[in-house]
């Protein structure tokens, strides 16, 4: 049986298009579905802890980055269920970093004939995380997104630039395989996908079944300059190049803000949470 949580609002028009390619390939197979339609936020994660109260279901993410992170968040047991993502957002940056098809056919394909995958995510203060948590001027562009009345990437390319010139780092500490560091910060991301932001690669070495998350910490000064140079790699893919920055492999790091910031985990914000985030094993996803 494949339950499919869809979200009617990821990807605007495309969501009626999608969804009836699916369901069509759904029915060609002659396999059982059932379709859920999500109505609020968080309502993907209360179906998902409905249907996963039996072992063994295919629930499947039908939409962007926060679809996925919904669903993921009600599993009870990802040992015990297997998990798809058909991509419809804005971004998909999980998507992009697991390989998982655009194309509705091709993905739908992967579920139906491929076989799961275990797969690693994130635990940031308890709640789920399959991409990557960040705090910083990352989560000041969400922040400004959230407030902006333009739409799509134009939205999120308004906020970066907002950003750029308004955004003076968070002076934090950094706790990880045994270093203490204090210092103000651009932005610090725990990483299991490669990028976010609609494809922006934070962290380009990153792997999804290595049993490690990859922390990125990349310095702040005053130069906007400097802050520019940082930009540019980041965009290009090569932050990894920056001098002014630490990169750790390890399955856990806390951080800790001298100030109430926000964090985002898959582009969600959370007001209050705790940064200490723990590599997890298990899921049993469709992937390439």
């Amino acid at each position: 049986m494949y339950h499919i949580i869809a979200n009617p609002k990821a990807g605007d028009r495309k969501v009626a298009r999608v969804l009836k390619k699916t369901l069509k390939m759904m029915d060609e197979a002659g396999v059982e579905y059932v379709l859920h339609e999500t109505m609020y936020k968080a309502h993907g994660t209360e179906i998902a802890a409905e249907l996963t109260k039996e072992d063994g279901v295919n629930v499947i993410a039908l939409g962007g980055d926060g679809t996925v992170h919904d669903v993921l968040n009600g599993i009870r047991d990802v040992e015990k269920c297997n998990f798809g993502i058909i991509p419809l957002g804005t971004g998909n940056d999980f998507a992009a970093s697991a390989k998982i098809p655009y194309n509705v056919k091709k993905a739908v394909s992967l579920i139906l004939h491929g076989t799961p995958k275990p797969t690693d995510f994130l635990t940031v203060g308890g709640v789920r995380c399959m991409n990557v948590a960040g705090v910083g001027i990352d989560v000041d562009v969400l922040v400004r997104c959230a407030k902006a009345k333009s739409k799509g990437k134009l939205k999120y390319l308004q906020s970066l630039i907002v950003s750029f010139f308004k955004f003076n780092g968070y002076d934090l500490t950094v706790e990880c395989e045994g270093e203490v560091i204090e210092k103000k910060t651009l932005m610090v991301a725990a990483c299991n996908g490669g990028q976010f932001g609609g494809g922006i690669r934070v962290c380009p070495v990153a792997e999804l079944d290595d049993d490690k998350m990859d922390v990125m910490v990349v310095d702040c000064f005053e130069s906007k300059w400097k802050i520019l140079n940082a930009f540019m790699l980041l965009v290009r893919g090569k932050i990894m190049e920056y001098p002014h920055k630490r990169h750790f492999r390890t399955d856990h790091v806390k951080i800790t803000p001298k100030q109430p910031c926000v964090v985002q985990l898959d582009g969600e914000l959370y007001e209050n949470l705790e940064f200490d985030a723990r590599i997890c094993h298990g899921l049993n996803m469709y992937r390439p």
